[in-house]
C-alpha cells in the first residue's frame, strides 16, 4: 500500500495545465480533491492536494506537491513530490511532456508506527488542446521507492473557464489502485 499512496503525490503533478492562445501555461498553482480505491487491500480514502509548477526556461519547469489523504481504518496517508520537467510542441495543439521528482511518503497507521518511504518517479505524456476551452492529456508514470516500485496510466481533462482558471476530472490507474481526482487551477505568468 505504501509504494501506491507514491502515486497519488505524482497525480497531483500529471494533471494538465491549461492551453493558452499562445502554447500550455506551466506556471500554475492547483488544488485537488481526490478519492482513492485500494483494490487488493479493500481500504478506500478521500483526500486534498495542493501543488504548484513554475515555468523556468522555454522547454523547462520545476514542481511540487502535497496530497495528504484519510484512509478506511483511521489510516492517513501524506506525500511530498518535487521535481523537474521538459515540454516540447509537436503541433500547435499538441506537447510533449517529461518529467522526473524525487516522492516521500509517510503512512501513519492507528495505533502503531508511521511508515515512510521514499524514491523516485518519472513519467511522459501528451497535452492536447481539443479546442480553445478544453485540454485533454494523457501519461504513463513510474514510481520506484524502497518499497517496490510501480507503473500508472493517468487520463484527463480540463475546462477552461477564462484564461486564468480552468476547472477538470483526472484520473489514475494501476494493477491495484484507482485515483479519481477534481482539480482547479490559476494560472499566472
Amino acid at each position: 500500500m505504501v509504494r501506491s499512496i507514491s502515486i497519488v503525490a505524482l497525480l497531483a503533478l500529471s494533471a494538465t495545465a491549461a492551453a493558452q492562445q499562445d502554447g500550455f501555461s506551466y506556471s500554475y498553482i492547483g488544488a485537488s480533491y481526490s478519492r482513492t480505491d485500494y483494490d487488493n487491500y479493500n481500504a478506500n480514502g478521500d483526500g486534498f492536494g495542493v501543488g504548484v509548477s513554475i515555468e523556468i526556461a522555454d522547454q523547462f519547469h520545476l514542481f511540487g506537491a502535497y496530497q495528504g489523504a484519510d484512509l478506511d481504518g483511521s489510516i492517513n496517508a501524506d506525500g511530498w513530490t518535487a521535481g523537474v520537467g521538459f515540454h516540447t510542441p509537436i503541433s500547435d495543439a499538441m506537447d510533449v511532456v517529461a518529467e522526473a521528482a524525487y516522492v516521500t511518503t509517510k503512512l501513519s497507521l492507528p495505533g502503531g508506527p508511521s511508515v515512510d518511504d521514499n524514491g523516485f518517479a518519472v513519467g511522459a505524456g501528451v497535452r492536447v488542446a481539443a479546442s480553445d476551452a478544453i485540454e485533454l492529456d494523457l501519461d504513463l508514470n513510474y514510481v520506484d521507492t524502497d518499497s517496490g516500485n510501480n507503473t500508472s496510466v493517468g487520463a484527463g481533462f480540463l475546462f477552461n473557464i477564462s484564461d486564468a482558471f480552468a476547472l477538470g476530472v483526472s484520473g489514475d490507474w494501476d494493477n491495484d489502485v484507482t485515483v479519481w481526482s477534481l482539480n482547479g487551477r490559476l494560472y499566472f505568468e
